[in-house]
């Protein structure tokens, strides 16, 4: 019973403080907004980084087909050698290759003539250009990079291998691109939070100012530092709480400005790609973070101001 009455009564406090406080930011409307206004844009520029690097990432894992080695045999082989050679190849290292396709020379002409429109051209010419193909494909454990190029240089040393292919350059390009703002999101991130963190720390250590005389008399009553403290604490998770709304709301805006722009690129290159937003779980992390850095910076502007009080 005592618990219950200990309960309903905080349960009591907490809304007058509240109420309380939201009439004191109401009472400065255009501060408050302002204030808001500075977090949400300082907000916006680590959210919308983040978004972008998020697209570029699943842009990177969409159209990045499955990695595959390119073997080409050597063209003065016979159709007897080049099958001895290809099955050298199938039997390397066979823990680490997925699939194998085997394109022969005659099979490679006749493809290259129907894809290319020269096909009256090449009948003129007596002997066949291309050299049989080999396609491998590794298993998703051993697809990674490194592995790739040794499993590369191990088959050029097969007799019979005239070049072994793999063509990565533009996915190391889109991987260093991705490297690239996931650095400049995570350095936008520190520098923005830095600013939120000054921003309510200065607005709530200004208000804690202006209330000098009233903490004054509350501790004369009896008052004690916590509970002098908390209407301070609760206007600096607001401000928090408002400003991560707003930055949300701006950061939706934005990514519905580029979506246009992406669908007109995607479009010129023939490809389908939808950028996504935020999903529940992450705004609901943005929303607990910037409601946790408005106390912290509460907090601290607010025992500042009484350890000073304290030592008059």
């Amino acid at each position: 019973k005592m618990a219950s009455l200990l309960n309903t009564r905080l349960g009591a406090q907490t809304r007058y403080i509240l109420r309380a406080v939201w009439q004191d930011l109401m009472q400065r409307k255009l501060g408050t907004f302002l204030t808001i206004l500075v977090i949400a844009a300082s907000l916006t520029i680590p959210t919308v980084s983040y978004l972008l690097w998020k697209n570029i990432n699943q842009a990177k894992t969409e159209f990045y087909p499955e990695p595959e080695l390119t073997i080409y045999l050597n063209k003065n082989l016979s159709d007897n050698e080049a099958n001895i050679v290809v099955e050298k190849i199938r039997q390397f290292e066979t823990d680490k290759i997925e699939h194998l396709n085997f394109i022969s020379r005659q099979q490679s002409l006749e493809d290259f003539q129907t894809w290319s429109g020269f096909a009256e051209a090449l009948d003129i010419i007596e002997d066949n250009p291309l050299p049989a193909v080999v396609v491998l494909k590794p298993k998703k454990a051993f697809a990674n990079n490194d592995e790739m190029l040794t499993l590369r240089n191990g088959l050029q040393n097969i007799k019979g291998v005239q070049e072994v292919r793999l063509d990565n350059g533009w996915l190391e390009k889109l991987t260093a691109l991705t490297w690239l703002f996931a650095r400049i999101g995570t350095l936008c991130t520190l520098l923005m939070m830095i600013a939120v963190f000054l921003v309510i720390g200065n607005v709530v250590r200004t208000d804690v100012a202006n209330s000098h005389a009233s903490i004054e008399v509350q501790q004369l009553l009896g008052a004690t530092d916590h509970f002098i403290a908390r209407p301070f604490l609760y206007k600096g998770m607001i401000y928090g709480f408002l400003g991560s709304l707003l930055a949300l709301l701006f950061s939706a805006v934005i990514i519905s400005y580029l979506v246009g722009i992406v669908k007109y690129v995607t479009d010129m290159f023939t490809v389908k790609f939808e950028l996504t937003g935020l999903d529940f779980s992450e705004i609901f992390l943005i929303v607990v973070i910037c409601i946790f850095i408005g106390w912290v910076a509460a907090n601290i502007a607010t025992n500042k101001h009484m350890i000073t009080l304290g030592k008059r």
